[in-house]
């Protein structure tokens, strides 16, 4: 009998093996796709600021306004923590605190520019 009347209607063991390495390696890849999405910055900036401090307002209104104070702040167009405020204090609602205003520029440096947090030491009051 040959070789080829053998394995007639059989599995051959190499093709097996190969089959069973690529489906491995087709599951270890759907894995790797499906991985958990990481959370959204603005819903956590968005949460922080309400639940934390009471400041509230629309959803993309406010992570918007927080990363336009981080570019100010990154870029220099404000000199200092407590010129951004000054921006933020006539853009975030009417009633909103001073001490509110600084909680948000705190909470956007931490979300959204973390390198920007040593502009928060040394806050001139003026």
């Amino acid at each position: 009998m040959s070789e080829r009347s053998l394995n007639k209607g059989n599995i051959q063991p190499m093709k097996a093996l190969r089959s069973a390495g690529i489906a491995t390696i087709a599951i270890a890849a759907a894995v790797g796709l499906s991985a958990p999405a990481f959370a959204d910055p603005d819903i956590d900036f968005d949460n922080l600021i309400g639940s934390k401090y009471g400041i509230y307002g629309p959803h993309d209104y406010n992570p918007y306004l927080a990363k336009i104070s981080c570019h100010r702040l990154g870029v220099g167009v404000d000199p200092d923590a407590a010129a951004t405020a000054r921006f933020l204090s006539h853009n975030l609602p009417r009633g909103t605190t001073q001490v509110q205003t600084y909680q948000f520029l705190g909470s956007a440096i931490s979300i959204y520019c973390p390198d920007l947090a040593p502009k928060l030491q040394n806050i001139p009051t003026h």
